[in-house]
């Protein structure tokens, strides 16, 4: 039985095991790059990590089960490696994310579709005379007649409205202006909306109710070589991977035997279930993957419930040293006002907030608990759904600096180091790509160009006193990684 601490959740088991190493795994989509990164430094660096615990949800569900396979430092660190090399071959969001036919072909439709919803008001016509604009008399005046802006009326007046009277103002009638030459726009915009893709649009909500369907890298992540669920049961490893049932609204887990236990690590079912199933399953984020069916149950991404499933790792699974390694950065990127968003945008931004919300009070609960290793990006390099070879590799190093801090107890002189580094490798790549884009570079065009690379260079040199990524000496000298890779000589070093 565990121990309650923090906010009642639970602390260690009562006597854990001190030979016992736990790694926690947090979801994050294409995300994961940087757990990759971080596991690669601890397996080489760190000589007390060799789990025997794995749990995960997730693409950090992904990454448990394939370490799973292994039993010493070597093996596990051979499936690290097939997985990097796995996430380094992705080059466009569809490798990951694949678009459901019906929802590419929305995105087609869409433009025409809202051209035909909301056409363009037509133009007032011109007079054939322009006539003297002749002053309006009070008697046929209608409506509000702005005040005149020197005014001290007008100076007082608020520029926006009061929120409590826009809260409370019933709505007005909403009547669209259509005219014939309106009507005529939309009758133009109608032949090129191919009806018969409409229905296929909503055919294919409901019978995939997702957008997309998991990319080839899945089928790559289930090959024999890289995965088999037999392996995991045999290697003596002990895995948990989240998900969360729909119709219940429960936190289960699947085991390395393919049974389902619940946030308390206490047996759901007696049922074995097929664990490459569960992978598949925990990995279903909402609305852009399927659910999946398990048992009586359907099931979605365990990030619903818990992104970071520290609770069960360092509450129930009894090891005395647990290492936690989140890909989700703390903190929430400043919008521009959203005043005027639209319902959608409002949606997701709450969703950001909610996420990042309940991040926070699990890498808060993580920190709480002794012989517990923290590792998390406070910069973020890319959001969960982007796929470019360049910020994935960057993503990946972050990972590995992070991971070198938390073991070697670095300071903040060296934390901002790190981060500097990082923050020029984003900022190379992106002018990499204008630099790139140019018909005919300039040569003040190469000259920004390395003046950021012998920057990064110096800065790399600067942090020599702690373990760096591999090749790290050599970044500033090539290009960072693109869609498609440049084959030209770096312009910068002939510079």
């Amino acid at each position: 039985m565990a121990a309650k601490g923090w906010l009642g959740l639970p602390f260690f088991g009562q006597d854990p095991q001190p030979e016992i190493v736990c790694c926690t795994l947090s979801g994050g989509g294409s995300r994961a790059s940087f757990q990759l990164g971080a596991l690669d430094y601890l397996y080489q660096h760190d000589e007390h990590f060799t789990p025997t615990i794995f749990v995960g949800t997730s693409a950090g569900s992904i990454i448990a089960s394939a370490l799973a396979q292994g039993s010493t430092n070597d093996e596990q660190h051979t499936y690290l490696k097939r997985l990097r090399a796995i996430w380094d071959g992705m080059r466009e969001p569809s490798d990951m994310f694949t678009p459901r036919p019906w929802y590419a072909t929305l995105e087609k439709q869409g433009p025409t579709l809202l051209e035909i919803m909301r056409p363009e008001p037509p133009k007032p016509r011109q007079p054939l005379l322009q006539l003297p604009q002749l002053p309006q008399l009070s008697f046929r005046r209608t409506g509000h007649t702005p005040p005149d802006p020197s005014s001290p009326v007008a100076q007082e007046s608020p520029a926006t409205p009061d929120p409590l009277e826009l809260a409370l103002q019933p709505d007005e009638e909403i009547r669209s202006e259509w005219s014939l030459a309106s009507l005529g726009a939309v009758a133009g915009a109608l032949g090129r909306v191919k009806l018969g893709e409409l229905n296929a649009v909503a055919m294919g909500v409901e019978r995939t109710r997702s957008m997309y369907r998991p990319g080839p890298v899945l089928a790559q992540l289930l090959e024999d070589e890289m995965f088999v669920p037999e392996r995991v049961a045999a290697s003596g490893m002990t895995l948990r991977i989240a998900m969360v049932g729909l119709e219940s609204g429960e936190l289960r887990y699947m085991t390395d035997q393919g049974q389902l236990v619940d946030r308390d690590n206490e047996p759901y079912d007696d049922t074995r279930h097929d664990l490459s199933v569960g992978v598949l399953a925990s990995c279903s984020i909402p609305a852009v993957f399927r659910p999946v069916p398990i048992g009586n149950e359907t099931y979605v991404d365990g990030g619903a419930r818990e992104n970071l499933p520290a609770e069960l790792a360092i509450g129930h699974m009894g090891a005395a040293r647990n290492y936690v390694v989140s890909s989700q950065s703390m903190g929430l990127q400043r919008r521009p006002s959203m005043a005027d968003a639209d319902l959608f945008a409002i949606v997701m931004r709450s969703t950001e907030i909610l996420i990042d919300e309940a991040g926070r009070d699990e890498l808060a609960y993580a920190h709480s608990t002794k012989g517990t290793h923290v590792i998390y990006p406070e910069l973020s390099v890319h959001d969960a759904m982007t796929v470019h070879a360049g910020l994935l590799d960057i993503n990946a190093a972050y990972g590995w600096l992070r991971a070198a801090e938390a073991h070697l107890g670095l300071g903040a002189d060296q934390e901002a180091r790190h981060r500097r580094i990082i923050e020029l490798r984003m900022r190379c790549l992106q002018v990499e790509d204008e630099y790139l884009a140019l018909e005919e570079p300039t040569r003040r065009d190469v000259q920004r160009l390395r003046s950021l690379k012998v920057e990064l260079r110096d800065t790399v040199r600067s942090a020599h006193g702690t373990p760096l990524p591999p090749g790290a000496t050599q970044w500033w000298r090539q290009w960072e990684k693109h869609t498609t890779q440049p084959t030209i000589e770096p312009p910068w070093i002939a510079a």
